[in-house]
């Protein structure tokens, strides 16, 4: 089940089939993949005109990328298109996953060019003919922030708080106060603004902050010592 706008979008197995509900109306839609993606499409028509229309034009010029770009008009419109890490120079958003409870990295290159770290993109993602495009591969969260641009549409304000499938001993992570940390195994909640330190307990110098808050976001852990922090950050 999602949300689009005023839409809810669920299978119902009495039909069985996707459908569109808003309070009383329901619209119906096939089973499948495609049934979902119609119901979806249908939901963004209705609440999201612009986003819809701007997919469209795109989708007509260049019909491989339609999969792509309505997912993308799904992650736009749901918040999943983030600001970026202010720590991080060359990032210029992120954008949650749909399916895992993640988020992807969109990294400004040398040579221009936008990159994702999503499996699509290193897979080769998709690559489209014409001026504005151009040298560009993309994925769906890459359209997903070029439709955000396009529309001058608001990216979400908040960074995403570092996600991990176990939960906290609360049972949710609460907010930007705290940050989950690995340790044998176990979680434990360490304060934002604790003194930065090694698993070894020796402080992190202040040139070396950025990869260590990279790496815990990544690893869920906190790094061994520094020869282990500056370690992955030059191999990854």
């Amino acid at each position: 089940m999602k949300q689009i706008g005023p839409f809810t979008i669920k299978y119902d197995r009495t039909l069985p089939g996707w459908t569109a509900v808003n309070g009383q109306s329901r619209q119906r839609f096939t089973t499948g993949a495609k049934g979902e993606r119609d119901a979806v499409c249908f939901a963004l028509n209705e609440a999201f005109p612009k986003v819809a229309t701007a997919v469209e034009h795109l989708c007509q010029r260049h019909a491989e990328a339609a999969s792509r770009a309505w997912a993308a008009a799904e992650l736009l419109v749901v918040g999943h298109v983030l600001n970026p890490d202010l720590t991080e120079p060359d990032e210029v958003a992120r954008v949650r996953s749909q399916r895992q409870r993640r988020w992807y990295r969109l990294l400004r290159q040398a040579n221009g060019t936008i990159s994702c770290d999503c499996p699509d993109f290193e897979e080769g993602g998709l690559a489209l003919a014409g001026e504005a495009l151009a040298n560009q591969l993309l994925c769906k969260h890459l359209l997903a922030y070029w439709l955000a641009c396009h529309l001058a549409w608001p990216l979400s304000k908040e960074a995403p708080a570092p996600l991990h499938p176990k939960r906290s001993h609360a049972g949710r992570f609460r907010g930007r106060a705290v940050t989950a940390v690995g340790q044998n195994n176990r979680h434990q909640l360490v304060p934002n603004h604790a003194s930065p330190q090694y698993g070894n307990g020796q402080p992190v110098l202040p040139a070396h902050l950025t990869h260590y808050r990279s790496y815990i976001s990544y690893t869920q852990q906190r790094p061994f010592n520094q020869e282990k922090l500056l370690s992955w950050a030059l191999g990854r």
